[in-house]
């Protein structure tokens, strides 16, 4: 199918965003800590780190095996009809007006960057001690919001592979640009691998499809990632601005990786649709 002039210059700003580096304070902090692990043992130490990291894998896990998406059809449906997207099924969004859709999506992603920035706050008056509660909900508002976004571009988000490549956009709206550049690559195998499993079904549990060596360290990351935004929380006096600020930039780097990943495979999609 013939893609639209809005879908090719869509594409070109992907590919570009693809290319950059990320922007935002704890980004710039990132990229230059070459090794957040240790630094992050010297800050806090090994034991309440290796408290944090198995919070994080207990929710990160249990995303991936247990959690299915929250999303309500009947009411996607009833948002994409508040936004000029007649459809009558979910299965007509595969060859919708990616205008339309994107519109949609900005609106609920600009809706979870404000809840966020809230719950932030209010887990900032706990200070360190509600820091690790704080940020393991805040990765299941994202991994929601995550699944929201891929639903609405037409795309399973209770698959395996497609859970896992909402691991990899959390993974890019917390970590720094190595770890953005190292996430779509996998993505991009991630693709491949659905694409050569074809209409087998792909909702097996169990197993992580990039293996058990790759998702520890993906939890490893992703745990580090997490903590230089915990470290400032240990100031009370700025720990409730700190947490809100931290939790939209979280949100919002995921919510725009969301947005160029989803609409990148749509048009890709649309490309191969005779």
């Amino acid at each position: 199918m013939e893609i639209s002039e809005y879908e090719t210059i869509s594409l070109k700003k992907i590919k570009k965003w693809e290319k950059e580096k990320h922007k935002g304070f704890h980004k710039k902090v990132l990229d230059v800590i070459s090794r957040p692990v240790d630094y992050l043992v010297r800050k806090i130490g090994p034991e309440k780190l290796k408290k944090i990291e198995n919070a994080v894998e207990k929710t990160v896990k249990n995303l991936l095996y247990v959690s299915t998406s929250t999303v309500d059809p009947e009411e996607l449906v009833k948002r994409a009809h508040a936004h000029g997207v007649m459809i009558k099924d979910l299965s007509e969004l595969k060859t919708c007006n990616l205008e339309l859709l994107d519109e949609c999506n900005r609106e609920h992603i600009n809706f979870h960057e404000r809840a966020s920035a809230i719950q932030g706050a209010v887990g900032g008056l706990g200070g360190i001690v509600m820091a690790t509660v704080d940020l393991t909900a805040l990765l299941v508002q994202d991994f929601h919001m995550i699944q929201e976004v891929a639903f609405c571009y037409g795309y399973e988000p209770n698959d395996i592979i497609e859970k896992e490549i909402v691991l990899r956009i959390i993974e890019i709206g917390v970590g720094g640009s190595e770890v953005k550049f190292k996430a779509l690559k996998e993505i991009g195998s991630l693709k491949r691998i659905k694409s050569k499993m074809g209409k087998r079904k792909t909702a097996q549990k169990g197993v992580s499809v990039l293996g058990s060596k790759a998702l520890e360290e993906y939890i490893e990351h992703l745990t580090a990632a997490l903590i230089v935004r915990l470290v400032p929380r240990a100031l009370p006096i700025v720990s409730m601005a700190v947490s809100a600020h931290s939790n939209h930039e979280i949100i919002e780097h995921s919510g725009q990786a969301a947005f160029m990943v989803y609409r990148k495979r749509f048009i890709e999609r649309k490309k191969k649709i005779v």
